[in-house]
This record gives structure tokens, sequence and C-alpha cells, in this order.
């Protein structure tokens, strides 16, 4: 595997480094003083960015160094990179106490090497040496010569050998998380770059949680690649917690589902698309699929298979009970997973707690259906949370606009619907 198929772009963050200060300045003087390098040093670097990029970032002219398009974009993004290790820097002082001119340190001016730090990153995913050289395509030794370095410009160790294999220190874990937000500003540089030329290329990584896995997300994505069939995307599943985790540090580029509310200073942001309002479901031929004035009180002798316990949507659960007065089911089966509450249902009388876009397909196909009973105050806001100091990829803006287009289209959908059904019933 090479280090881009981990999500780092083989590109110098030196020579990154030495284009921003040009853009900068637009002098080869000032920045190579700066830099503390010589002129040709600088104009080399540049043009092996050039080369390796495959666009021009600069205007050379009497004038001095006029970024292009292309190198008003890259700096943009390189600006990012850098305030990614300066952050880095900044935390590095709440554990090397003592610790003086941390920007001169070649990790956080970005004068080390990307093969440094990617041997850190996957030590630190993998846990062990061979499983990150595997992950790499380099050897054992190269992992370790990386690890050495790196703790001697630090003068602190980043790894605690374990019964386990590697495990990460504090400081270790916060470094990584910055690294990686750096070279996620990186891959969305060189996509904005792709997209100067017509082409919306790169690879998008969306988080889902349950409520968009069946319809929404794979609806939104099938518009993406209409547009742009060249794209790369991959969804992860898991609980909201570790999702925001990998979002929070750069792994995924958003996340689509029951939004949380967020601290006002927080670093991630929503956007809420519409509210969605949970059902009783059970298998078609129900006892209680036919019952006129059904009451809440007329489900609890049967089993359910609910969301977990911290989860918004079982949150709604329980504040319903409550308000109804009812004990807690005395028969529970927690999942998150559709393809066994699909089982459950179907093999007997177990009830669930879902909204009716989540079974769209089993609706559909006459499997499930919603028991009719409205459940008061069980509204949820759905949309995506994004981070908010990062300008979206390419990629993900155009996701971005078809979820939102997507989103209309079933709300239109569902009003149509209750429209169609209170006619019926007058």
């Amino acid at each position: 595997m090479s280090f881009r198929a981990l999500g780092i772009p083989e590109i110098s963050l030196r020579h990154l480094k030495a284009m921003l200060l040009v853009a900068k300045y637009r002098n080869l003087t000032k920045a190579a003083a700066k830099l503390n390098r010589s002129q040709t040093a600088i104009t080399k670097a540049i043009s092996e960015l050039e080369r390796d990029l495959g666009v021009e970032l600069f205007d050379r002219s009497s004038t001095g160094m006029i970024p292009t398009i292309y190198g008003s974009i890259l700096a943009k993004r390189v600006e990012r990179v850098a305030a990614e290790f300066e952050a880095a820097g900044e935390a590095y002082l709440d554990y090397k106490k003592g610790a003086r001119q941390q920007q001169n340190n070649p990790i956080f001016s970005m004068e080390v090497s990307y093969k440094r730090l990617a041997a850190v990153i996957a030590l630190h995913d993998r846990k062990d040496i061979g499983a990150a050289a595997s992950l790499l395509g380099i050897t054992r030794a190269a992992v370790y010569s990386s690890l050495r370095q790196l703790e001697e410009l630090l003068d602190l160790p980043i790894f605690e050998r374990s019964p386990y294999g590697f495990s990460s220190t504090a400081y270790c874990r916060v470094l990584v998380r910055h690294v990686k937000l750096a070279f996620s500003q990186l891959r969305h540089a060189l996509d904005e770059l792709d997209s100067l030329n017509g082409v919306t290329s790169g690879h998008l990584v969306i988080g889902t949680l349950p409520y968009t896995r069946t319809i929404m997300t794979p609806r939104a994505i099938t518009r993406v690649l209409e547009e742009s069939p060249g794209l790369r995307i991959s969804t992860e599943e898991g609980p909201y917690a570790l999702l925001e985790a990998a979002l929070r540090c750069g792994e995924l580029d958003l996340i689509v589902g029951a939004i949380r509310p967020l601290q006002a200073d927080d670093d991630l942001i929503t956007e809420k698309l519409f509210e969605d309002r949970l059902s009783v479901i059970a298998r078609r031929g129900h006892p209680l699929e036919q019952r006129r004035g059904l009451s809440f009180s007329d489900l609890q002798r049967y089993s359910w298979v609910l969301p977990a316990s911290n989860s918004p949507s079982r949150q709604l659960f329980d504040k319903l009970l409550e308000v109804e007065g009812l004990e807690a089911p005395a028969c529970v089966i927690e999942t998150s997973s559709l393809s066994n509450v699909r089982g459950l249902l179907l093999e007997s009388d177990r009830l669930a707690l879902l909204s009716e876009h989540q079974i769209y397909y089993e609706k559909k196909y006459g499997l499930l259906g919603a028991l009719p009973l409205e459940l008061r105050d069980t509204y949820r806001p759905i949309g995506v949370t994004m981070r908010a100091h990062t300008p979206p990829s390419p990629a993900a803006e155009l996701f971005l606009k078809c979820i939102r287009g997507v989103a209309l289209d079933l709300l239109h959908d569902e009003q149509s619907n209750e429209r169609a059904a209170a006619a019926a019933s007058s």
C-alpha cells in the first residue's frame, strides 16, 4: 500500500512551505531570506512542485512571482496545513515543559519528511511495527528509524510498548490528529486544482448513521456519480462517537444522519436538512396491524428491537414512556443494524423503533410497515455534520448539493403521501 492510499499525498512539505512564502511575498529573495535558504534552492523547490502537480503555480516577471489561479488556491490550503503544524507545536508546550522555540522544530515548521510522519500515523493506527510497515510498503527498520528521529526532535516518547503492541502517548494522539488534518487539507488542495480543469476528483469519505443508510445517502451518492463518475466514494459506519473522532482528525469529510447538539465554541458545525418522526415498525400481518384505536399501552406485552441507550432516538423513546407513565419493555434487543432489525421483525411479533425512511424498501415491497400509532414529540433533526474551519473539498461540495436535493425530494414525497392519506380518510 502506498502513502497516498493512507491519505498522504507524496509531496514535499518543504517545497510546499517554500511555495507558500513565495506566494506571500511574491519575491524569491524575501522568501529565501525568511527560510534561510538560497534563491537557487527555492527556485528548484518551486519547479519540482510544479512538475509534480502538472500546473504552473507562478507567473514569473521582472516585478516578481505572481501566483496563478492554481498557486492562489494551493497557497490558501497550504496556509491551513501550516496552521495545523503550528497548533501541534503549541500543544507540544503543554507536554514538554520548558521547551523553547518550538516553531523552529522541523516537525512544526514543515521541514520534516512526510514519510516520517506517515510512519508515525501508521503505527498509531495499527499499533504494530510489522502492520505499519506493511501498510506503507516499507521495511520495519524504516518505521523504527522514523520513530527514533521524531522522538529525538521532540525529546519525548511518542509510543509505549505494551503486551498488546505499541500504544500512543497522550501527545502522540494530539500530534497525529493535527498531522492527519494537515494532510486532509493537502488532499483537498489537490482536488481543487483538478476541479479548475472541470474535473471533480479525489476520494470522498462519508460517515453514515443508521437513519440515512437505506435511501438518503445511497440516492445522494448515485447523483454525485452521475455528475462525476471518476470520483472515489467510501462510507464508514459505526457509533456516532467513533465517526465524530474520525471527522475531527480529517479521516471523514462529513457525517450524515441525526445531528447532535454542539457547544458554541465547537470546531464542528451542523446543517439541518429536515426533521423526521419515529414510528413503531412491525412485520406485515402483525396482530396489531389492523387494531383500531391503538394506544401505546397496547404495545407493552411485546418484545422490542431498539437502538442503543445513548442514541438520540432511544432517548426520545424513553422520554415517551415516561410521559405515558409506562415501564420500560421487559425484553429489549439493542442493535443499530437494519439487517438485524429486519430479520428480528420478520421472524417474530417484535416491534422496532425506526423512521419509515429506514424501511423504505421493506415498506415498498410489503415486508414491514408502521403501526397506526402516532409517537408524539419524537422528531429528530436530520442533517450533515462537518468541520467548522475547513472548507469542504470539491467532492464534498458536490455531495452536499446532491443530498440537499434528495432531502427536499423526500420531504415533498412525505407531504404528498400525507395529503393523499388525509383525502382518502375524508
